[in-house]
């Protein structure tokens, strides 16, 4: 707890925390250790196969692999062939990860399909 926070706990009507939750980030953790899947240079970045209001679902839930910058530019600008379908062939390989897991866990593969629903909002298979 840094000063301001002790002060505005002091005053007569004090500030209330903030609640807003903190947004998960890839960094720079242990980034030369990280290996382009493409192309094999290190220092790769790290890709989240589901983007946009998503980006945290891919976090949690390791939808995420390795790339260089150059093929992390061209896969999230998918303006190439090569991306185009190199995005829907990881949006697949994730999903039908996902859902055999979940099957594995005793779901049947309707219900897994709709918990796949429920955390993506979209069926790639």
């Amino acid at each position: 707890m840094g000063k301001l926070d002790d002060y505005y706990q002091n005053c007569a009507y004090p500030k209330p925390r903030s609640v807003k939750k903190k947004k998960k980030m890839n960094g720079w953790k242990n980034k030369p250790n990280r290996i382009c899947k493409y192309c094999g240079k290190p220092y790769a970045e790290r890709h989240e196969v589901f983007g946009g209001s998503n980006r945290q679902i891919s976090i949690d839930n390791e939808f995420q692999v390795d790339v260089c910058r150059k093929h992390h530019e061209e896969l999230h600008a998918n303006c190439t062939v090569w991306a185009q379908r190199e995005n829907q062939r990881l949006r697949q390989h994730y999903q039908l990860q996902y859902e055999i897991e979940l099957i594995e866990q005793g779901y049947t593969a309707e219900q897994a399909r709709r918990e796949w629903m429920r955390l993506i909002g979209r069926n790639y298979l």
